[in-house]
């Protein structure tokens, strides 16, 4: 096949090796609920060796849909070694029980990687998604805005190892389902210039998701905007808010548990992480730097600073210990943007054996009535 790097920022059609190029089905929507695809896997089915490459998706402006590039749709199928270039969607696994994803890499604009209706252990590993394929604006700043990497539904017992995702709205968005949410392991997974949440949580089973070396960075690459969209993109797109880029974000309805152990989050972020829901979330051993970095409301081209805690407690349970908070709280202008803010809705904190920059200590904003724990923080 034609190495995978001789594909990358071309312009000029391929026509040697193992390269496959769909042209059906464009224009035609396809989002998370879509079966159409352009390789469908039956049972005991594989594809191995190959590049699939959207070479009519667009380039510079706004990308246009597509079907799947490659469906799994039953037990015992495999996806690997293989590259996707310029696709709207990438490999979905639906009903598909104890599939394998290994080794694919390129860049689906619209979503990566999708897991559903999985029941038995599925597998995950070396998938790297990169702006391959296109850089330019506005098609990367729709994928910096919209796209996301790794989504997840019903899963039991998922294995997730050595992952990356570059560039998108959500690095791994975790969802509920009409058959329920996931479980699973992730080990060295990382997502790097996310601009709205690294790691979305909305439900999650009440065996949790554990995630363990994972490394992330959210955050908006201005005043360049090569990647960010500026606010006027997001406005002509209906979304008025600010970016407001995550590292963590757990949502209202979550009832599960989710840890990280040793991790890394690090931006120039909005937050570290806003924790909400019924469930318990953890850090244990993490490295934690850069939050508080807030796109200017009055001029999109520039950061200030706010006062925004790193970590931000609605609801649940939280718990923080043998980490370390490299910066320190007061660091611009004297505004304190304290480690913890903790709000009524909390039900049980615990935050112990952490060192933070600070001589005074962890700082942190308490409108808790639930129990609040914190000792031994150097």
């Amino acid at each position: 096949m034609v190495p995978s790097h001789d594909l990358r920022h071309k312009s000029e059609r391929v026509d040697d090796g193992s390269v496959l190029i769909p042209t059906a089905g464009r224009g035609v929507p396809c989002d998370i609920d879509c079966t159409a695809s352009f390789i469908r896997l039956a049972a005991d089915a594989a594809v191995r060796g190959l590049v699939i490459w959207h070479d009519e998706q667009e380039r510079v402006a706004l990308p246009v849909p597509y079907p799947w590039a490659i469906f799994m749709s039953d037990v015992n199928t495999e996806v690997s070694d293989v590259e996707l270039l310029g696709a709207w969607n990438g490999v979905a696994a639906v009903q598909a029980h104890r599939h394998i994803i290994a080794r694919v890499e390129g860049q689906p604009i619209n979503i990566g990687v999708f897991v559903d209706e999985t029941y038995d252990i599925g597998r995950i590993e070396d998938v790297h998604f990169n702006p391959w394929y296109s850089s330019s604006h506005p098609l990367v700043w729709w994928q910096a805005t919209f796209g996301r990497a790794f989504v997840f539904g019903r899963s039991d017992w998922e294995y997730v190892l050595n992952t990356f995702a570059f560039g998108y709205g959500i690095g791994y968005h975790f969802i509920e389902r009409a058959t329920g949410s996931m479980n699973g392991n992730f080990v060295g997974i990382g997502a790097d210039l996310i601009t709205n949440a690294s790691v979305a949580v909305d439900q999650s089973q009440l065996y949790g998701i554990l995630i363990t070396n994972g490394e992330f960075t959210a955050f908006c690459d201005v005043p360049q905007h090569t990647f960010c969209p500026p606010q006027s993109f997001r406005v002509a797109h209906g979304l008025t808010e600010m970016v407001d880029p995550s590292h963590l974000v757990v949502g209202h309805a979550n009832v599960g548990t989710v840890s990280f152990s040793n991790s890394a989050f690090w931006g120039p972020a909005a937050q570290i992480a806003k924790v909400d829901g019924t469930g318990t979330t953890s850090f244990s051993q993490c490295h934690f730097d850069a939050w508080d970095t807030h796109i200017d409301p009055n001029n999109s081209s520039r950061t200030i600073n706010t006062g925004a805690a790193a970590i931000q407690q609605r609801g649940g349970k939280l718990i923080v210990s043998a980490s370390e908070f490299r910066e320190k709280t007061g660091r611009r202008g004297g505004i304190v943007a304290p480690h913890l803010e903790i709000f009524k809705g909390a039900e049980k904190t615990i935050v112990t054996s952490n060192i933070v920059a600070d001589l005074t200590g962890v700082v942190i904003v308490n409108e808790s009535t639930g129990v609040v724990i914190v000792a031994n923080n150097a």
